[in-house]
């Protein structure tokens, strides 16, 4: 919940429903209304009341902006807030939050006493109860804004997400957001974006650290001295989104995962004209040291403008990835439609058949096509149905313009896989969609759905669009 479900039962003179224009959210205003704003400060009994409602709170969910949403005050209402009548106290405010989001956005701390509400408002929800903080410090600041001394007062979080650790302000001074990680005992989860290689480094220590969501753009510096074997032990869960391919590389190659389960790269920017070395070293580290890998996903943004030489993913670069017995997902989308994995039916065979909880298997780009012409057949797509009887869904590039026999078990039934609901075959040329439909029938008897790649050949594309016709 908000401030305004607490301050819509005061009296109508001292909060009043927000009635300037404003981009209306109804899915919103139908479950909580419209933002309230305070137009006077509050008289000692609407106090008391307010006070009374807010120990009931356990979530609380606070935007401080010029244009009110949802759960939104403005920072004149704030100021008003922020004055207690009598010898009452803000410390006896909302006493038992537990979950906080807090978001200051959409204009700029310009003064010190816009600065200060912020931060009392702030020191009110932060408890050394509190499990969760979201704080999100949008806009520009034009003062250093310091939260993390009111921050290290919750040493129980366990769950910490920040816009950055750190802000720059107009003067070029340093606003400081996230606390030192060392405050945090119990630390599980942290969503940071604009990390710094120190807080990095610091993350590293936490053994209770789970799950961490990185997202930075700018350049580093140089990395802080490589974490010890004791680095990240208790991660599970990483995800990356790294503007410059080169920087995520650097990362990889500085960061100690062992214990990983699910890994996540975005790389959106790429600086040089050709980066099939860097893309290359990249695959071939994400399983090293990680045996207990079970989703992996690298997105390569989008298209650059430069196009690389044609770069092909070999069944040699994947070979590392055989010893990842717990796989369930590889998901692997690169930008450039120079793109070619070049597979014949018996490498994917020897592939799959070494993950045998396999889920998802996804090798294309965003244009969804590869160079072709492509090593796999319907002959391999059956023999990966066969393999991974866990598979619910897959995009490959193979060729369908020939039906191989009825794949079948050892016991001579039928391979068939009722899970997978849509595929994506991307270019995959195709000459008779009727057979191709019937086969795909046989094979996936839930398939409902197949999407191709725009760019593809007309005649291709219109092929599988009468197959995923007869199919529907």
């Amino acid at each position: 919940m908000g401030l305004w479900p607490i301050l819509r039962l005061l009296p109508a003179a001292t909060a009043t429903s927000w009635t300037e224009q404003r981009g209306a959210d109804p899915e919103s205003d139908e479950c909580h209304g419209p933002p309230i704003v305070v137009t006077r400060p509050l008289k000692l009994e609407e106090w008391l009341i307010f006070k009374r409602l807010s120990q009931r709170v356990r979530d609380i969910h606070v935007i401080v902006t010029q244009k009110p949403r949802c759960y939104s005050i403005t920072p004149g209402s704030l100021s008003l807030l922020l004055h207690p009548p009598g010898n009452e106290s803000l410390e006896s405010l909302f006493p038992n939050v537990q979950h906080l989001s807090f978001r200051c956005q959409g204009f700029s701390l310009e003064t010190s006493d816009y600065q200060n509400h912020v931060l009392t408002l702030l020191r009110v929800f932060v408890r050394p109860q509190l499990s969760t903080l979201e704080l999100l410090l949008g806009g520009t600041l034009y003062v250093p804004l310091n939260a993390s001394g009111i921050l290290a007062s919750c040493p129980n979080l366990r769950t910490l997400h920040t816009v950055t650790d750190t802000l720059e302000t107009r003067e070029g001074f340093p606003a400081f957001v996230a606390p030192n990680i060392s405050s945090f005992q119990s630390l599980e989860t942290v969503r940071i974006h604009d990390v710094s290689w120190d807080l990095l480094a610091s993350l590293a220590q936490k053994k209770t650290l789970r799950c961490l969501v990185i997202n930075f753009r700018r350049p580093l510096g140089s990395p802080a001295p490589p974490p010890t074997n004791e680095a990240f032990v208790g991660l599970r869960y990483l995800s990356t989104h790294i503007a410059s391919l080169e920087l995520t590389l650097r990362f990889y190659r500085w960061a100690s995962l062992s214990e990983l389960r699910t890994l996540s790269i975005l790389a959106t920017d790429f600086s040089r004209s050709d980066y099939s070395e860097d893309l290359e070293e990249l695959l071939t580290l994400i399983p090293l040291h990680r045996p207990f890998l079970e989703r992996i996903h690298v997105n390569l943004g989008f298209a650059p403008p430069r196009q690389p030489r044609h770069w092909v993913l070999t069944k040699s670069i994947l070979t590392p990835y055989l010893s990842l017995r717990h796989l369930k997902v590889l998901d692997i989308t690169l930008a450039s439609r120079s793109y070619s994995p070049q597979f014949t039916d018996d490498d994917l065979m020897q592939m799959v058949q070494c993950w045998p909880l396999l889920k998802e298997l996804h090798l294309k780009t965003y244009t969804c096509g590869w160079v072709l012409p492509t090593g796999l057949s319907l002959g391999g797509i059956a023999a990966l149905i066969q393999l991974c009887p866990n598979l619910e869904g897959f995009s490959l590039v193979f060729n369908a313009t020939e039906i191989p026999k009825i794949a079948c078990q050892p016991d001579g039934s039928p391979v068939q896989n009722t899970k997978i609901r849509s595929l994506q075959v991307g270019n995959s040329p195709i000459s008779s969609p009727e057979n191709v439909a019937m086969y795909l029938r046989l094979l996936m008897p839930g398939l409902h759905v197949v999407s191709t790649c725009n760019t593809m050949d007309s005649t291709h594309k219109m092929h599988w669009k009468t197959v995923s016709a007869l199919l529907a």
